[in-house]
């Protein structure tokens, strides 16, 4: 099988070096079996990440970097990488050491024999600190709640998985923690398998507890959109017609209030519903309209890359 191994790197300069011998390592091992390339990706680094790239010699496994001019995020990366690959099964993993590229050939064996969409590991034993643990539980709790997704460790970023199954998936933001959880929903076999994980070595984490907010936009984005079988016209359309439907009612009663019940409703919340819920109406047909503008203007312009590559 053939595989393009993606990594990304943000103000990672002290741990390059490290983990290309790490991974060269590990993939030379079953290079023989199996066909790779590598590609790492330098996410808009402030440091020295490019410099430390560039200096990598070119080895028995192709290498390509992809240079991002400016920061915009793990989730980005990662795409940037799967616009470049050339091969049709994909893997995952963190430049920060704190993945074990040792354990690459143990996902693939069962990547393989289970004959598995997507292969994710569990960090079981994780190597963090206690803030970032915590956040994580929270994280993985609420993902399983609310999707499909019954791996225990959906934030992994080591994983392996086929290539056609990410055709009609853009990465942005924090979306790589839901790789597995959006999969689920659409029916992927999904298989989880533990993996080592180790303490950071050089620099810091990226992410905090803010993520247990960033995955719930997260979520909240997929059962909106991506679950819905239409546009997000229709989605937001929804939400204004009842809004409008409201309006009506409100009205109609305070016209039966008027003419058969000889009542004023100018003492009811009836005016005021009815003025709140017409107004609400239009607000969600002006989203839903500027949502599907902005969708239209996103897939004229989804092949303007904003990296540059450079082959080893």
């Amino acid at each position: 099988m053939n595989f393009s191994v993606i990594v990304p790197f943000y103000n990672e300069q002290n741990n390059i070096s490290i983990f290309h011998n790490e991974i060269h390592r590990a993939l030379s091992e079953i290079n023989k079996k199996h066909k790779f390339e590598l590609i790492y990706v330098d996410d808009g680094s402030t440091d020295n990440t490019l410099k430390e790239l560039l200096k990598l010699k070119k080895g028995k496994i192709n290498l390509r970097l992809i240079v991002h001019k400016i920061n915009h995020s793990q989730s980005n990366a990662i795409q940037s990488g799967i616009n470049e690959s050339k091969f049709e099964n994909l893997i995952f993993l963190d430049g920060d050491l704190q993945n074990d590229p040792a354990d690459i050939k143990k996902l693939i064996n069962h990547y393989i024999k289970k004959k598995s969409d997507m292969v994710i590991g569990w960090r079981k034993k994780r190597k963090d600190n206690i803030l970032r643990s915590i956040s994580s539980i929270i994280a993985n709790k609420i993902v399983t709640f609310l999707t499909n997704s019954r791996v225990h460790d959906n934030g992994c970023a080591l994983k392996i998985l086929k290539k056609k199954l990410l055709t009609n998936i853009n990465l942005w933001g924090d979306f790589h923690r839901l790789i597995a959880a959006r999969l689920a929903e659409l029916g992927a076999n999904i298989q989880e398998i533990e993996v080592n994980h180790r303490y950071r070595r050089n620099g810091h984490s990226k992410y905090g507890f803010s993520r247990i907010f960033n995955v719930l936009i997260d979520i909240i984005f997929i059962k909106l959109f991506y679950n819905y079988k239409n546009k997000p016209l229709y989605v937001f359309g929804n939400f204004g017609l009842i809004s409008f439907f409201i309006s009506f009612v409100s009205l109609m009663y305070m016209i039966y209030l008027k003419i058969f019940l000889n009542q004023s409703f100018i003492t009811t919340p009836l005016p005021l519903l009815s003025s709140i819920s017409f107004l609400i109406g239009l607000v969600f047909l002006s989203i839903g309209t500027i949502t599907n503008l902005l969708e239209k203007i996103s897939s004229n312009f989804k092949n303007d890359k904003t990296y540059y590559i450079i082959n080893k």
